[in-house]
Order: structure tokens, then C-alpha cells, then sequence
């Protein structure tokens, strides 16, 4: 006969495997809970795992606050599209069909790098130096060979995945606009106008000046002190165009690139230019601005055969002459037309693509991100 204690003591572990088993459901439930399907694209099935490691994993000037199931559902659409774009880009490139300027793609990564541009466009430009080596530009930006290599790589790093993008989206427009020719996708008038109506505080040509300048590359010693001397003697009487001649032939000499003629536009979203643009907003045909500072930037232009490639054009301190000034204005519809149709006829081409590769999304089994803890926590 079992004495008391030793019963007491088998309740005692028996209640404890009890407890144990019910712990270990309970971990199992928040585990599944990542196993949650919430999409699928053809076979394959996108969890609830799947989509908060592709958040936590996005570069952190990509990664969107999460406050809601509506958010997480943009998320997850992107996401879903993405692996549509992606091997469709790659597809008709491959086939010659389509393709999209390194140096384009790699515009597009600075500007899209926030406050990183900067440093990053003038790492790409620098040259690394012999081990041990640091030059006074380097210096400006707190860089070293070894981050000058690490920004180098991220840049590359970058523009490889911003080509990709593009490529996806140069092949959704090809598409789209072979499904118009075939009449699979249609566009009626009535559809741009009522897009037109919605976009038009949106459709703007910005503020833009054609000028003529001098500029002193940044990198210079004496930058600043040049361009402060041109405007001393443009203010005492000396002709702009006696100037511009002079800096002309000094180009030849000094091989140093002087002389700018360019275009820019007043864009909000361009910070960087708020600057130069405090100066030169509003400012009339003939008149001589400066000096002001002009960031970094990239000019694109054509070359013998029609193809875009980019300039990159130093920051500097700039006099210049403004050509043509042109201000901000609504675009009319006939104008707005292109930019309104292409994204309609893109969104019909992702939708047949969608029905095609059999995407499904179950946003009931969205979790809610406010509820979300543990090792699914964003």
C-alpha cells in the first residue's frame, strides 16, 4: 500500500505534467499563428510569418509604419505584385524587349536614399585611396577607405535592386501596352477624365528656369572666395558675357569644367535645391543670380544615338543668367493625358496578371498589427 506522501507527491507531478502540456498548446498556438495563410499566389501560400519577416528585413528607408490591417494588407498587395514584376522584368529584358539605363537605375537609388543621398553620391564619385589614406574630401564626409568601399558596395548594393524594380515596371507597361493593341485591356475617354478630375491638384508643371552660368566646384580651396570676386565685378560694372568668356578659355587652360547651361525645376519634394531655389523663384529673363550654392546633381541628356545617360554635375557655388523663366501651372488634360492613361492601363495589366498567376488574398486572416506580440511583433 502507497503511503500518503508518496500519493501527495504523484498528484504533484502529475498536476505539473498537466501544466506542462497546456504551456506547451499555448506555444504552439502563438507558433501557428505564423503559419496563418493570408495569400497565395498560384501553389504557393503566403503566411502571416512570411509577410513580418519581409517587413523586418525591408532596407529602413523602405519599411512603412504598420499601424493597422490596412496597412499590412498595402504591404502584403506590394509584396504580391513584386513577385509578379520581378521575373517579368528579368523575362523581357532578357528577350531584348525591354531595358532600363544603369546609371538611370542608379539616380534613382540616391534620390530614393533620403538623407543618405549625399554622402552616398559623393562616395560613389570618390576614388579609394592607398590603404591608410585619407583625402581632404573624405574628411568633409567622416569617411574612411574602409566605409568608402562599405558606401561603394551599398550603392551597388542599391542600384541593383532599384534596377530591378524598374524592369518590373518597364515590363507591366509593355505589357499593358500590348494587351490594348490586342484588345484584351480597353480605355474609354470617360475613364482618363474622371482620373484627370481626381489627380488635378496633383498634375502641376513645376516652377522651372533655363539659365546660363559660372560655376566653382565645391572641392575647390578657393570656391567660395572665386565666386564672391565674379560678383564683386559684375556689381561694379563687368559684363556677364565678358565673364563667361573669360571662364571659357580658363575651362581649356585649367581643364576644369566652369561653364553651365542647364534647366532645373522647382520640385517640393527635392530639399536638397531649397536653397538655390530661395534665390532664384520668381526670378525674370536677364537677371544674374548669385552666388548661390547648387547641391550635387545629376543632368540627363542623349547621346549620338538617342539614348539617355547621365552627367554628374558636382555641387558648386554658381552665378548664372536666367534664360527663360516658366512658371508653376495646372496641366491641362490634353498635356496630363499620357501621365493620367499609362497608370490606368498598368493597374488593368496587374489585375489580369494577378487573375493569370491565381493570386488570392485572405485579408480576414490579417492579424491586427495593435494585437500582434511575441515573435511575430514588427
Amino acid at each position: 500500500m502507497m503511503s500518503p506522501t508518496f500519493l501527495s507527491l504523484r498528484r504533484v507531478a502529475c498536476a505539473m505534467l498537466a501544466l506542462l502540456v497546456l504551456v506547451a498548446a499555448g506555444c504552439g498556438q502563438i507558433t501557428d499563428k505564423d503559419r496563418i495563410r493570408i495569400a497565395k499566389i498560384g501553389d504557393k501560400y503566403i503566411t502571416r510569418g512570411n509577410l513580418f519577416k519581409l517587413i523586418r528585413e525591408m532596407p529602413d528607408t523602405e519599411r512603412p509604419m504598420i499601424r493597422n490591417r490596412s496597412d499590412l494588407l498595402r504591404v502584403l498587395n506590394q509584396h504580391i505584385d513584386s513577385q509578379i514584376k520581378l521575373p517579368l522584368g528579368r523575362k523581357l529584358a532578357g528577350e531584348g524587349k525591354i531595358e532600363v539605363s544603369r546609371d538611370l537605375a542608379r539616380e534613382q537609388f540616391f534620390r530614393d536614399s533620403g538623407e543618405d543621398e549625399e554622402v552616398l553620391r559623393h562616395s560613389w564619385n570618390i576614388e579609394i585611396p592607398p590603404p591608410g589614406v585619407v583625402t581632404p574630401l573624405m574628411q568633409v564626409y567622416g569617411l574612411t577607405p574602409e566605409l568608402l568601399q562599405f558606401n561603394k558596395d551599398n550603392v551597388e548594393e542599391g542600384t541593383d535592386r532599384t534596377m530591378a524594380k524598374m524592369l518590373g515596371e518597364k515590363a507591366v507597361e509593355y505589357l499593358a501596352l500590348e494587351a490594348l493593341k490586342e484588345g484584351r485591356i480597353t480605355l474609354d475617354q470617360a475613364e482618363i477624365e474622371r482620373e484627370y478630375r481626381f489627380m488635378k491638384d496633383q498634375l502641376v508643371r513645376y516652377e522651372e528656369i533655363s539659365f546660363i552660368g559660372v560655376r566653382f566646384p565645391a572641392q575647390m580651396e578657393n570656391a567660395a572666395t572665386l565666386a564672391a570676386q565674379a560678383r564683386e565685378r559684375l556689381d561694379a560694372g563687368a559684363a556677364f558675357d565678358d565673364i563667361l568668356r573669360e571662364y571659357r578659355e580658363r575651362e581649356r587652360q585649367e581643364k576644369v569644367s566652369y561653364i553651365v547651361h542647364s534647366d532645373i525645376q522647382n520640385n517640393p519634394a527635392l530639399e536638397k535645391f531649397r536653397g538655390f531655389w530661395s534665390a532664384a523663384s520668381g526670378a525674370r529673363e536677364g537677371d544674374i543670380i548669385g552666388p548661390v550654392y547648387l547641391p550635387a546633381y545629376q543632368q540627363i541628356a542623349e547621346d549620338k544615338d538617342g539614348r539617355a545617360v547621365v552627367m554628374q554635375m558636382p555641387d558648386a557655388y554658381l552665378i548664372f543668367r536666367v534664360l527663360e523663366h516658366r512658371p508653376e501651372r495646372a496641366l491641362s488634360l490634353e498635356e496630363a493625358q499620357p501621365l493620367v492613361a499609362l497608370p490606368l492601363l498598368k493597374a488593368k495589366m496587374m489585375r489580369l496578371l494577378r487573375e493569370e498567376k491565381g493570386v488570392e488574398v485572405y485579408e480576414d486572416k490579417l492579424p491586427d498589427p495593435s494585437h500582434v506580440q511575441g515573435p511575430t511583433a514588427i
